[in-house]
């Protein structure tokens, strides 16, 4: 077995904000790595963006094939669906926060279940076939001057019997209590992964999702019912830490007290609070995986706390 690790497309550097596209590699193909590569725009040091913060760069990436979607999300999202379901701490190759130093942030996208896997990645297609799409900001508070390239991982040999489908789902909850957000039914599905406006924080949280339900042709399945700050936890299960290294940064200046200005400039989750991962696939071979073949109806069923705007990435395996 052979894989082929290279350059996609060179480094870019877009004049303004907009929408790019570029070909992808026509052999099976496992996994695109998009370089985000700004400059900080820190005069003032507290505008410092976390690797999370610098994803919101990116306010979506799609890869379509044929036209056809196979991934669409924005990049904060899928960094968080790297992080909970395949344990991808977040780290940057320069995270100084000194003004006009380049930055140097990794963002990657699997197209099956695990990297190098030669029995799920998207299957060789021909050229300008397989293509990705990507919304960006090339500059807001914290970064400007944003730069960014692409790499791939082929796997030349690769007979793939499955691929990975991620799409993204927006709603409004226009009131509390019990509402509905449909999904897509008809593969076998394997997480969702959830944002909500509001998290639980305060003295009195009230978190947008607040008490999550899975329902399947009407029936509860898997999840018959969850608290969005427990489902947060999930994947502690598996040993798995909170991303702090991207939330608690500490800065110390030369010939001064330490105490005074050696504190954290960033404290908190910088937004990975506001996630959570219903990961029905937790042994990772399907043995748990929720087939919805053959289903009319396929959908969460949250006893919402706060009536605001919500996201949905819902894992599907696609057979090839």
């Amino acid at each position: 077995m052979r894989f082929n690790h290279s350059v996609c497309v060179q480094l870019q550097t877009p004049g303004a904000d907009g929408v790019f596209a570029h070909d992808l590699a026509v052999n099976p193909l496992s996994v695109v790595l998009l370089k985000l590569a700004p400059l900080n725009d820190t005069g003032t040091l507290a505008n410092f963006c976390s690797y999370f913060t610098l994803c919101q760069a990116v306010n979506r990436i799609s890869v379509f094939h044929r036209g056809e979607v196979i991934h669409s999300s924005r990049g904060d999202d899928l960094a968080a669906l790297n992080y909970f379901r395949h344990g991808i701490m977040p780290y940057q190759g320069m995270h100084l926060d000194t003004d006009n130093f380049r930055r140097a942030a990794v963002l990657p996208l699997f197209l099956g279940r695990f990297p190098y896997d030669t029995k799920s990645c998207f299957p060789a297609s021909r050229r300008g076939e397989l293509v990705i799409e990507l919304d960006l900001d090339i500059a807001d508070t914290g970064y400007d001057n944003l730069t960014y390239s692409i790499e791939t991982i082929e796997l030349m040999d690769a007979k793939p019997s499955e691929y990975e489908r991620k799409t993204a789902l927006n709603q409004t909850f226009s009131a509390t209590g019990d509402v509905d957000v449909e999904l897509n039914p008809g593969l076998v599905n394997r997480g969702l992964l959830v944002w909500g406006t509001t998290g639980y924080a305060g003295a009195s949280p009230v978190p947008t999702w607040g008490r999550i339900k899975l329902m399947l042709d009407n029936q509860e399945a898997a999840f018959q019912s969850t608290d969005f700050e427990v489902s947060q936890m999930l994947h502690t299960l598996w040993g798995r830490q909170p991303p702090a290294y991207d939330a608690h940064i500490h800065r110390q200046t030369a010939n001064t007290d330490l105490f005074t200005n050696g504190g954290p400039i960033s404290v908190g989750y910088n937004g990975w609070e506001l996630y959570s991962f219903l990961d029905l696939d937790p042994t990772r071979d399907d043995q748990f995986s929720l087939d919805t073949k053959g289903k009319n109806r396929f959908n969460l069923r949250p006893n919402a706390e706060t009536a605001n705007a919500v996201r949905v990435v819902q894992i599907e395996k696609v057979p090839v």
